[in-house]
């Protein structure tokens, strides 16, 4: 089945977001046994999986500001995404505990904030400058005070002890805080607020910045031999926390999919079958992970037998997912989210009803 008024494109960038989310987080579960094993294909799964969450917040952003929510709607789908954490949580207790916050809270709270994020972007006719305001003003927090963030260890930022913590992680400390992240979905804010000449203009402008930038910062890396991208710690690019280089290269690398999506990804139906339940299949994906997360241990998996299940575990997922959407659409977190908040039977994740 086909839902009627969507943009196919749109639905295959959600698509794409759920995959390279289901393949960062197999290719964290199964590693080869031999950790000084390193290939081109090491380098790609964590390029594109660090753009995996930078997509999917992008994408809200846009749908947000396209459907313009009320504020029932928008509580409605905040519990509801928060509910979806919890799920996501209990599914995955090897990574999670039970409250600790992560994408879809950081998603919920996005929801139920935005007549605040949204405004700045409305009140200007020129809604990048804004934007670009707003950025500049985060990587100067972030350069000055980067003790706001939080410690760059995992086990601690997943940590949900009390109340105060998971506040704080939720706004600050966390995997996904609302401080930097709140960026992404400015950033879909305004692609959805421009018009086709301001888009192209934008994009030319913000791309080729990005990987100029970008690129100095890798000859950098190499000339004092200190690692370019890392998850956390020493590193030029991390994403526990998240620092100003990592912002820059992140949104490039989403304008890079944005820019091109029309021209590559317009015919792409498997991928936008999935993307129309993306949160189905970003929730369902965690329970393999942890029913076989020590699999790889136990059977001493080489880098080629590692690499090949997680390009097969992502692969899977897409398809399920397009099955999933075409044989059970009304089996889908997707549907249930629509009755709670009222929304048309065909309208997209976090949006109403979209027109070419």
């Amino acid at each position: 089945m086909e839902a009627e008024g969507r943009q196919l494109h749109i639905d295959a960038l959600r698509g794409v977001a759920v995959a390279l989310m289901v393949m960062v987080h197999a290719a964290a579960t199964w590693n080869p046994s031999t950790s000084s094993q390193i290939s081109p294909l090491a380098y790609i799964v964590s390029g594109l999986g660090g753009l995996a969450a930078p997509l999917f917040v992008t994408l809200l952003g846009w749908g947000l500001m396209k459907a313009n929510p009320s504020s029932r709607q928008r509580w409605a789908r905040a519990s509801f995404l928060f509910l979806c954490q919890f799920l996501v949580n209990i599914s995955a207790p090897h990574l999670f505990e039970p409250f600790t916050p992560g994408v879809l809270s950081l998603m919920g709270l996005l929801v139920l904030l935005k007549p605040f994020w949204a405004w700045p972007l409305t009140a200007f006719k020129n809604p990048t400058i804004p934007f670009i305001s707003f950025f500049g003003i985060c990587c100067l927090i972030i350069l000055f005070f980067p003790q706001l963030q939080g410690e760059s260890i995992w086990s601690i930022r997943v940590q949900a002890p009390d109340i105060s913590t998971i506040l704080s992680h939720l706004l600050l400390t966390g995997t996904y805080p609302l401080f930097p992240w709140v960026l992404f979905a400015a950033l879909g804010g305004i692609l959805q607020l421009m018009d086709r000449h301001s888009l192209t203009s934008f994009y030319a402008g913000s791309i080729t910045f990005g990987l100029i930038f970008s690129s100095l910062t890798l000859a950098y890396s190499v000339s004092t031999q200190q690692a370019w991208a890392l998850p956390s710690g020493d590193a030029i690019l991390t994403f526990f926390p998240s620092n100003a280089p990592f912002l820059v290269a992140a949104m490039t690398g989403v304008l890079l999919f944005w820019s091109t999506s029309i021209r590559f990804l317009s015919q792409a139906k498997l991928l936008a079958q999935a993307g129309r339940v993306s949160l189905t299949v970003y929730v369902a994906h965690f329970v393999p992970l942890a029913l076989f997360h020590t699999i790889d241990q136990t059977n001493d998996w080489s880098l080629t037998r590692s690499s090949t299940v997680v390009f097969a575990y992502t692969v899977g997922w897409i398809i399920v997912g397009s099955i999933w959407y075409r044989t059970a659409p009304k089996a889908t977190l997707e549907h249930l989210m629509r009755l709670l908040d009222g929304v048309p039977k065909d309208a997209p994740p976090f949006t109403s009803d979209e027109t070419e």
